[in-house]
């Protein structure tokens, strides 16, 4: 992840806590991806973190380039034989000219360097590549856990959010990006979660703002705020949904 703002860089100290509190992404977003392509040699993932979304690519793809700034993510990240792990800012690529099919970011594009990251995939892509980026949305779908939980954290962090963080809640607006690419269509995804309380307080305290509020003096006021929830709540898993926002683009140079 790459970018001028402090949140881009609060992940890695908790980077184990982030690669397993983290939720998966659906399996068909990862096909719809591999439907827009007529070539699937190689695909760049860029704001790779733990590789979450590069090991789900491996399904698709003859190599995965995986890259993040953070060392202490790629440190954790998932070893596959179709994954090379690249160390560096995500305009930093470290790859050929027009050599891959396809350019993801999951959850990260919010913390590039647009001016620098975008000429980068224009270089890298080959002819009709696809271009893909997503985000998270808040979970969805439990009143009593938005009631005891999710609001009252939420009312405590919201001031840690930074604009990046906002714009990445709100959806990736390409006026906002800068993307040069002309949008395709694209189908909504969302991630179906079965959890419990704790696996999403255990989610929330991955967030950026969360740490932030943590380190400037809220730990004991969020900590009675996750007591009393979780003992009201119980640890009942229940049926939520994340939505996912997702731009997508063919790349042309």
């Amino acid at each position: 992840m790459t970018g001028t703002d402090q949140n881009a860089t609060a992940f890695g100290a908790q980077a184990a806590n982030y690669a397993s509190a983290r939720p998966t992404y659906p399996a068909v977003l990862f096909d719809w991806i591999a439907g827009q392509l007529a070539h699937k040699r190689r695909v760049w993932d860029v704001a790779t973190g733990s590789g979450q979304a590069a090991l789900a690519l491996t399904q698709h793809f003859d190599h995965v380039h995986a890259s993040d700034i953070d060392a202490d993510q790629l440190a954790v990240a998932t070893a596959h034989p179709k994954i090379t792990y690249h160390h560096g800012p995500a305009h930093q690529s470290g790859l050929a000219s027009q050599s891959v099919d396809a350019i993801t970011v999951a959850t990260g594009l919010h913390w590039f360097e647009f001016d620098l990251f975008w000429p980068e995939v224009s270089r890298v892509a080959a002819p009709d590549a696809l271009f893909a980026a997503w985000t998270y949305q808040l979970p969805v779908g439990d009143p009593d856990l938005n009631m005891y939980l999710l609001d009252p954290i939420m009312s405590v962090i919201d001031p840690y959010w930074s604009a990046r963080n906002r714009q990445s809640w709100q959806g990736y607006n390409p006026s906002w990006t800068g993307m040069p690419f002309a949008r395709v269509a694209v189908p909504a995804f969302s991630c179906a979660l079965e959890w419990t309380p704790r696996q999403v307080l255990s989610f929330v305290k991955t967030w950026s703002a969360y740490i932030h509020a943590v380190d400037d003096g809220h730990r004991d006021r969020l900590a009675a705020i996750e007591e009393t929830a979780l003992a009201t709540l119980c640890d009942t898993p229940s049926d939520l949904e994340m939505p996912l926002h997702l731009v997508a683009a063919k790349v042309v140079g």
